[in-house]
């Protein structure tokens, strides 16, 4: 969607010729009459857009209706966006406070109140807006800084008591000797036979939420970025631990992310509604896929590579084609948001799993798809998905405090790995299918053998670099033991 244009207008300077004392009141009432609308002279009483007006919006409205976010369809980043108005229409009348929707909803006449679940607006900045409308809601004048209103920086507070970050992202490498795991502004590379801290790689804008491996095990692709600002995906070199590029592109933070089988592209999908492929050598956005109406979760290659599968809050799941970029069906039998999506090792099936606690089996092809099975499958939102590389397997972790195990032909339960010390927001499954990485929102990590589902290693904190954790000590030999 284009950014709107500045309406910025010329003062109207009033020139009149003086033949007689007589006519020269005349002329000057005459060119009062015929000033064109919402001119820029204004008593000194009236409040002033950029100096009085913009402030208040900048600090209690932008970060709902920015450019980003857009709720309601309402953008108030300039004046020209704010009197264009959103969904249902203009929300300020010139002249006319009460008629407003703005102010309207400001004073709780319309619901929902505005700012949405936040205190009430001040009485003395509504009565600033009002000054402001009555006296014709004037855009900034000749002369004024007209600058676009961007949403005030975020400050960096820092904790009186030590914090562990959450666990967010946990990926096993292509060879399945590596477990990186994205947390608050960094990732922890992990030895993933004895859990011994390799390498940590940091300089991320804010939470790592999804890790991708390039193929051939080289790169990595760490993503995430600042909630309604900007997205970013930082790719590493794994040998040398260096970082090759940032891709910034998206209007929000990004939740997934994920490498072609070729190597050659990432897709990712982000809070701000949109599904990016990007060209990983140039570093640059190739494709911008635009069809959902919410946040994108998650987003999956097909195995063949020729596919992209990608999973909304806004109920459904899209199938892309990679080459043209065109959507080609659509999915839509979820009842609420989905949080996680995974493609079957075949490739001939989606699964898809969310709010709604319900795992979607979908049998798909080049043009269409159909729903396979669906279950209630957990107590609570499921908040993470895998499918096992044998194809047997569905893996869902939720905030009910579970780990399940089911068939995958007929979505059976085979075993739950219940009473988690916290919810576990990230799965990942190693590529010869033998161990279960787990990561927590407490910040602990734990790896389980998939036949006899026990804990093989863990629980240990992630980004503790003291290796002191939650009941468990460095053995000497790389090995974590619990502490009785």
């Amino acid at each position: 969607m284009s950014r709107p244009r500045r309406n910025i207008r010329s003062r109207i300077h009033a020139l009149s010729i003086g033949i007689i004392p007589a006519l020269i009141g005349l002329s000057a009432m005459l060119l009062g009459l015929i000033t064109l609308p919402r001119a820029r002279v204004h008593a000194d009483s009236t409040p002033g857009f950029d100096s009085q007006v913009a402030p208040i919006l900048q600090k209690n409205c932008l970060a709902c209706h920015s450019s980003a976010s857009k709720m309601g369809g309402f953008v108030l980043q300039n004046y020209a966006a704010l009197m264009k108005g959103g969904a249902h229409g203009a929300v300020i009348v010139p002249g006319k406070a009460d008629q407003s929707r703005m102010i309207q909803m400001l004073e709780g006449k319309v619901q929902p109140r505005m700012p949405f679940g936040a205190d009430p607006l001040a009485a003395a900045d509504i009565a600033t807006l009002r000054a402001w409308i009555e006296g014709g809601a004037l855009g900034p004048a000749p002369g004024e800084a007209t600058k676009t209103l961007a949403p005030l920086a975020i400050p960096d507070i820092k904790p009186q008591v030590a914090v562990v970050s959450p666990v967010a992202s946990v990926r096993f490498s292509p060879d399945g000797t590596m477990l990186a795991v994205g947390g608050y502004q960094e990732v922890r590379l992990i030895d993933s036979a004895s859990g011994k801290p390799l390498a940590t790689l940091t300089g991320h804008a804010d939470y790592v939420r999804s890790i991708a491996f390039s193929p051939d095990g080289r790169m990595l692709a760490a993503a995430g970025g600042s909630p309604q600002r900007s997205g970013e995906i930082k790719v590493w070199d794994l040998s040398s631990r260096q970082l090759l590029k940032t891709m910034v592109g998206h209007k929000d933070c990004i939740y997934s992310v994920a490498w072609s089988p070729n190597g050659k592209l990432l897709a990712s999908g982000s809070y701000d509604k949109m599904v990016k492929l990007w060209d990983v050598a140039s570093g640059q956005e190739t494709k911008n896929l635009q069809d959902h109406i919410d946040a994108v979760f998650a987003v999956a290659f097909s195995p063949d590579g020729k596919h992209l599968a990608s999973a909304s809050q806004d109920r459904s799941v899209k199938v892309w084609d990679i080459a043209s970029g065109m959507r080609l069906y659509t999915l839509g039998d979820a009842t609420d948001g989905l949080t996680s999506i995974a493609y079957s090792p075949s490739g001939k099936q989606i699964a898809a799993a969310g709010y709604d606690k319900t795992i979607y089996v979908w049998q798909i092809g080049d043009s269409d798809g159909r729903l396979l099975h669906s279950l209630i499958a957990d107590e609570d939102t499921i908040l993470a998905l895998a499918w096992t590389p044998d194809g047997k397997t569905l893996i869902t972790s939720s905030s009910d405090g579970s780990i399940r195990f089911r068939d995958a032909a007929t979505l059976d339960p085979i075993r739950v790995i219940d009473h988690q010390p916290d919810w576990v927001e990230a799965l990942s499954i190693s590529p010869d299918g033998t161990r279960l990485a787990a990561g927590r929102f407490n910040g602990t990590l734990s790896l389980f053998d998939m036949k006899s589902f026990k804990e093989l290693l863990g629980p240990w904190v992630a980004f503790d670099s003291r290796d002191m954790v939650l009941g468990i000590r460095d053995s000497g030999l790389g090995i974590r033991a619990r502490v009785p």
